[in-house]
């Protein structure tokens, strides 16, 4: 009986130092300090940035029966976005004002000629998330103003806990896209669109 009750008592030790470390790691975890946009850059908050991704991202899934076969969140990457992703960006990376200015210049040379959505891609089947293959089984097309534009998709190769960083509805079961159309992203931002995502294994639209 008393080997039992000593058992026991181990035991609760053990259980209250676990519950200890546990709390420790849950304070140390919440007093981490973030570290401030650097000076000169215009600052987004968090909770402001992850409220403009929520706008700017509409998201859909696609089902047989009880069986997902295609969910697909895309964020739709007009002026203020960009905007904020860079600012975004510049917090987290510690950029310089000649680093945020470059990394500025290169998305507006882009935006003169294309619009891009930064797609989070999911379906069961490994042989059918190709969107950026040569050969894919998707079309991807952007319909804005009555024309229709076909996109080119290129898988982005980044560690995921940058991405989740950027756009937190993105997790280890999606592969990250950017899809990009050709048409000057100041043509098609603050318009009605439609995303389209079409091949034999499902067809869906996702609209702005």
């Amino acid at each position: 009986m008393s080997d039992a009750k000593t058992l026991l008592n181990l035991l609760m030790n053990l259980l209250g130092n676990l519950f200890k470390i546990l709390m420790l790691a849950f304070l140390l975890s919440s007093c981490v300090t973030r570290l401030p946009t650097p000076a000169g850059i215009k600052e987004i908050s968090l909770s402001d940035y992850d409220l403009l991704v929520r706008a700017k991202t509409k998201d859909v899934r696609v089902y047989n029966g009880f069986t997902n076969q295609l969910e697909i969140y895309a964020t739709r990457m007009d002026s203020d976005m960009n905007e904020a992703y860079l600012s975004h960006a510049a917090r987290l990376f510690q950029w310089s004002q000649s680093q945020h200015s470059d990394e500025k210049n290169k998305v507006i040379l882009k935006q003169g000629t294309t619009s891009a959505f930064m797609v989070s891609f999911f379906t069961p089947e490994r042989k059918n998330d190709d969107l950026s293959a040569n050969k894919s089984s998707w079309k991807i097309f952007l319909d804005v103003d009555g024309i229709r534009y076909e996109g080119k998709a290129v898988k982005v190769k980044r560690n995921l806990a940058e991405l989740e960083a950027f756009f937190p509805h993105h997790n280890r079961w999606f592969t990250f896209y950017e899809v990009t159309f050709p048409i000057a992203t100041s043509l098609s931002e603050n318009k009605p669109a439609i995303l389209t995502f079409t091949s034999g294994v499902a067809a869906t639209q996702l609209k702005y």
